[in-house]
């Protein structure tokens, strides 16, 4: 009689036993592939990810409106397009025409060997003096000049190479834009349901421990985009409207760096300061007064009291972590790092809660 100790081996076990690694380097091969797909198309994805999650609330209000979802989510993506990216891309031209003007003064400044400081900057306190001496003393030394003029030739051409790439390339940027928006409208019609199926997904790989730092995902993307994005947003509408109604030069120009400037913890101040300073020394002390005031208010309530409010209310991941994120995430990826750094710090720290709370659980 044949016992189990001395039965042949099942053949189909060997075979069964092989297949998890099999089913596995499929799975890696074909998210590899994935991957070589959608790479050039990636950034759009991801924006278009991040910027439906943003109207969320409009296509909610819309949708108990209507009641129609595609109906709801093709109306969500054309007032997307005409409230927000058509006056975004109708400011790249003079934006740019700023810009250029700006870069070529001060070259032209660095060139002229009888130039000088303007009297603004010369009488700026504490700084004019030694702003005067810098620049004359660089005019003065040909290699320092030289130095000066190479560095910003190389930012000028730089800055026309990209200008030529996309006037050359426009056929592939459109292709993008087209791909943003279909994945904008799949996004707002389907959102829901995608990230449903995602975190059971990944639930079901690696545990229930997976559900608090997907949780956590929505929570920070919804802190950035209100208490970073959008406060510094508003902050730069804020300046924009301080420096028109001071007569300042390069409007859109100082409004963008404002903008840019909001996003990092020194906020727009590095912008409006030397407006002012700018205003006083020109003797302007009436518009000097309330350009200043104007900014203290407005900035100093969006910075040090909105935008904590946001994130605190969004998110229970520290404002300092995600502060950390942000800036992080912007010198590794760019702007849309602006929305990766956070989020990849807010899970990493959630995991970590997770495995620390229930370790028996790993």
């Amino acid at each position: 009689m044949m016992t189990a100790e001395n039965m042949p081996p099942d053949p189909h076990g060997v075979h069964n036993a092989g297949r998890p690694f099999i089913a596995m380097a499929l799975f890696l091969c074909l998210f590899g592939l994935l991957y070589l797909i959608i790479a050039p198309y990636l950034s759009a994805l991801l924006w278009a990810a991040i910027l439906s999650f943003a109207v969320t609330p409009i296509h909610a209000f819309l949708l108990r409106k209507i009641g129609r979802p595609a109906w709801t989510a093709l109306l969500t993506t054309f007032l997307f397009l005409g409230f927000v990216l058509a006056p975004l891309l109708s400011l790249g031209v003079p934006l740019s025409h700023e810009l250029i003007l700006a870069v070529n003064g001060i070259r032209t400044f660095l060139e002229d060997p009888h130039s000088k400081v303007p009297d603004w900057i010369a009488r700026l306190p504490l700084v004019g003096s030694r702003i005067d001496t810098l620049l004359t003393g660089l005019k003065t030394h040909p290699i320092g000049l030289d130095v000066a003029t190479a560095k910003l030739q190389t930012h000028i051409l730089a800055f026309g190479d990209q200008v030529l790439s996309l006037a050359t390339n426009l056929g592939k940027w459109f292709l993008k834009f087209f791909i943003f928006l279909l994945a904008f409208f799949a996004f707002t019609l389907h959102g829901e349901t995608i990230w449903a199926t995602l975190s059971r997904l990944f639930t079901q790989w690696a545990g229930n421990r997976m559900e608090i730092p997907l949780k956590v995902i929505p929570a920070t993307t919804r802190g950035v985009l209100y208490g970073v994005f959008f406060t510094a947003l508003f902050q730069a509408i804020l300046s924009a409207i301080g420096f028109w109604a001071a007569g300042l030069p390069n409007v859109l120009l100082l409004t963008t760096i404002a903008f840019l400037a909001a996003l990092f913890p020194i906020g727009a101040v590095v912008v409006w300061v030397p407006s002012l300073l700018y205003l006083a020394v020109m003797h302007h002390w009436i518009a000097a007064l309330i350009f200043g005031l104007w900014n203290l208010l407005g900035g100093g309530i969006i910075e040090h009291f909105i935008k904590p409010m946001f994130i605190g209310r969004s998110s229970d991941i520290p404002f300092l972590a995600i502060l950390l994120g942000v800036m992080g995430g912007l010198e590794a990826f760019g702007l849309i790092g602006l929305f990766i750094g956070p989020v990849v710090l807010s899970v990493t720290l959630a995991l970590l809660k997770a495995l620390a709370s229930s370790p028996s659980e790993v």
